[in-house]
């Protein structure tokens, strides 16, 4: 019998791609988030702006991650492993079976029926430039200038010129944050560039801590990449959805870039980043680490809004976790990581001194900071415990967008105003949320359409 010879390196990959797959199953599905509720209550269309070449079953999304790759750069595949380099390129996310015509898809996205049988999958990623951790911001090698290019393209063709970056909670593979945003892009009529920073989470629910430990490894590396598109695109605002475990990361990047002293002129230094609104969806983060952190960058943002849910079962578990309740992976987690302390998106202002509880309820009657009540009571489908209501709730991801894309205040938005124990603001939905927001949005359309009339 022939005995065939195979390589070390192909076994190595073979079994890198066989686990990575294995990982992937183990990844419940992601199926169409349900018609933001500004669509469905105003008749509104997103998608009559949609750019031509984007009008498919196709969602395409930007994407930087530090996870190390498998696979060729046409169809990568991201394992749980990391490093300080950034990889870069384009991922398409399909909606159903990528049989539907985009009218079918458009109408689909339209209609006010459930969509939990609407699969998201991954239908492509193309990995297209690498920034490695010694490689200069002044000097880009050819194919990391010539991915800014086009990304500059969409931004120039796009309704706001600004960009969206999402950045997951924990417990995410590849394929599921891909799919998350894609259905931000998809249902803001594909009209911004929309980019998924993937962090290299553990892709676990029993590993926590090992992702609480990769998000501390990761922030000078999402740090470059923000300075990256700042200092080489065209955009207006980098603006960011945060969403849980990805609260953490994000808070600690905005602080290392706040700790800059590279530009003594703080204003001068803002407008080089270019950082727009801070939104945290159900912020899975230390509520007085986040409150010593905010103040090394609140000045160079132009807004942090904050949703909060004191009933967030999710938090309330990552919150035991970092007790010490998860005695199997606690080796995983640094002293520093270990506390009592309640996570921002459930927060307990006796958590923090008074000084900085202070300091925070009179940034909330400001502009600069936004806190959102989220009440099972008043807002339809949101259950008491939620944690996934920035997608799942039809009303949040219609606030959600409004404010990443339009920047309105939460009064523009249809939100109601009522103030805390101790002064706090704090913005909530009313129940006729729906009847204000077709309201609101129907004026806008009228005064859009008025102001083109006359430029012409």
């Amino acid at each position: 019998m022939k005995t065939i010879k195979i390589s070390t390196p192909f076994l190595l990959t073979t079994g890198l791609l066989l686990i990575t797959l294995l990982t992937a199953a183990c990844q419940p599905a992601v199926y169409l988030m349900p018609t933001p509720v500004g669509i469905t209550s105003s008749n509104l269309d997103p998608f009559a702006r949609t750019p031509e070449e984007l009008r498919d079953s196709d969602i395409q999304v930007g994407y930087a991650t530090n996870r190390i790759p498998i696979g060729v750069k046409q169809s990568r595949i991201y394992t749980t492993k990391f490093d300080q380099n950034l990889r870069m390129g384009l991922a398409k996310v399909q909606i159903g079976s990528g049989e539907e015509s985009w009218e079918e898809v458009r109408q689909l996205s339209l209609a006010t029926t459930p969509k939990d049988e609407i699969l998201l999958s991954l239908s492509g990623v193309e990995e297209m430039a690498e920034l490695r951790a010694e490689d200069s911001l002044d000097e880009l090698r050819p194919e990391i200038a010539q991915l800014m290019r086009t990304f500059n393209e969409v931004i120039e063709k796009s309704r706001w010129k600004e960009v969206t970056l999402y950045v997951h909670g924990a417990n995410n593979n590849f394929y599921r944050t891909a799919s998350q945003a894609a259905q931000y892009a998809h249902f803001i009529g594909r009209q911004a560039l929309v980019i998924l920073y993937s962090w290299p989470s553990a892709e676990s629910i029993i590993r926590y801590g090992k992702d609480i430990a990769n998000i501390r490894e990761t922030v000078p590396t999402l740090a470059r990449y923000i300075r990256l598109l700042a200092k080489h695109s065209t955009v207006r605002r980098i603006n960011i959805l945060a969403y849980s475990a990805g609260a953490k990361l994000v808070t600690q990047t905005l602080a290392l870039l706040g700790e800059d002293t590279g530009i003594p002129d703080r204003k001068a230094y803002k407008d080089s980043l270019r950082l727009g609104s801070i939104y945290f969806a159900a912020p899975d983060t230390d509520l007085e680490e986040f409150v010593e952190q905010f103040r090394n960058y609140h000045d160079i943002v132009d807004h942090v809004t904050i949703t909060v849910n004191p009933n967030d079962t999710v938090l309330a578990i990552a919150q035991a976790y970092r007790f010490g309740k998860a005695e199997q992976d606690r080796d995983e987690l640094d002293t520093e990581d270990i506390t009592t302390k309640s996570r921002l998106g459930a927060p307990n202002v006796d958590d923090i001194s008074e000084e900085d509880a202070q300091w925070l309820i009179e940034l909330s009657n400001t502009p600069r900071l936004s806190l959102i009540g989220i009440d099972a009571k008043t807002i339809p489908v949101v259950s008491k415990g939620a944690h996934d209501y920035w997608y799942s709730s039809p009303w949040v991801s219609t606030d959600t967008m409004l404010e990443l894309n339009i920047h309105a205040t939460p009064a523009q938005r249809g939100l109601a105003e009522i103030k805390g124990e101790r002064g706090a603001r704090i913005w909530y939905f009313p129940p006729d949320y729906d009847q204000r927001i077709a309201v609101i949005l129907k004026q806008w359309t009228e005064e859009l359409e008025q102001r083109k009339s006359q430029s012409k």
